[in-house]
């Protein structure tokens, strides 16, 4: 290994290293969450098969985050209409007021197998993951894992997760899509971002700890 070329000069680059150094840290923290939520995605608490082409606003927003990220959705084994919606139990429960009835919101996470298309053939595996919000009123029973609730207003954000990181989206107005962050800049230091950076880490504590509870 060389120390040093006409390129990058250790003399002169101390201010360029931290910020390399800096770079490669958060990439390489990225990369060991993504390796982890895939072995979370495979632990759903239920499934939910529905036929694509017949889901309307469901098949509008996986069209979306497809044709943003050149990516397609698995279909389900020996049922070349359906996918298979993975669904997890609420991480969250935030109380609010509305027009003075109380509520409990509930955030969850619905997550599809996909991949990276690559010239008509399957490509590298993915996973599709979005963040749903469910309400019911406080002290009632929780609303029940469905995918009848799916839509761009209740599941506005997600992100899609794959062997070279994270990279989140939002859904946004004129039926579109954004992307909020980029692999390529994983120093971004957005509130959005960070926000769903946050959330994410909320949902794999809180199923580290339902492993945890299975193993005891």
């Amino acid at each position: 290994m060389e120390n040093g070329s006409l390129i990058y000069d250790k003399s002169k680059c101390t201010g360029l290293l931290s910020c390399l150094a800096g770079e490669a840290f958060h990439r390489s923290k990225e990369l060991a969450i993504a390796k982890e939520l895939g072995v979370i995605l495979e632990n759903p608490d239920k499934t939910e098969s529905f036929e694509l082409y017949n889901s309307g606003e469901s098949e509008r927003m996986l069209a979306l985050v497809g044709e943003e990220f050149g990516i397609g959705v698995m279909q389900t084994p020996g049922k070349p209409k359906e996918v298979t919606a993975k669904l997890f139990n609420p991480h969250e429960v935030i109380q609010d007021l509305y027009r003075e009835m109380p509520l409990d919101v509930h955030t969850s996470v619905v997550a599809f197998d996909g991949y990276i298309e690559d010239g008509g053939r399957l490509g590298e595996k993915v996973a599709l993951l979005f963040f749903k919000l469910s309400a019911n009123v406080t002290g009632e029973p929780a609303p029940p894992m469905t995918m009848e609730d799916f839509s761009r207003k209740t599941s506005t954000y997600g992100a899609v997760v794959s062997g070279n990181g994270i990279e989140y989206f939002e859904f946004i107005k004129c039926c579109d899509i954004k992307r909020v962050s980029s692999i390529n800049s994983p120093l971004d230091t957005s509130l959005e971002k960070k926000e769903l950076k946050e959330e994410l880490e909320k949902f794999i504590k809180s199923r580290r700890e339902v492993v945890a509870s299975d193993e005891e």
